[in-house]
């Protein structure tokens, strides 16, 4: 059964290194990454998408949602909330 966690990203707190360890927990784990920004949802398929499209919302509003789908979900929530 799939799982949904999702959390915004706001430009003043955006931080690559971060964003980037996160990005790579979710492909270890095999989940399905969501952007939701401009009133678009974009889904990633790979590392230079996910920050290119992060870097790309953040320069025109102050935050975007990302959205992460799949069956080990609690697994990196609660991974996200310790860092």
């Amino acid at each position: 059964m799939k799982n949904i966690f999702s959390f915004k990203v706001y430009a003043a707190a955006f931080r690559v290194k971060q964003m980037i360890r996160f990005y790579k927990h979710c492909e270890k784990l095999g989940q399905d990454v969501y952007i939701y920004g401009k009133n678009q949802v974009k889904q990633i398929h790979k590392m230079s998408d996910w920050l290119t499209v992060l870097i790309e919302n953040l320069s025109l509003g102050e935050e975007c949602l990302v959205v992460v789908e799949g069956s080990r979900v609690s697994q990196l929530r609660n991974s996200f909330s310790m860092a």
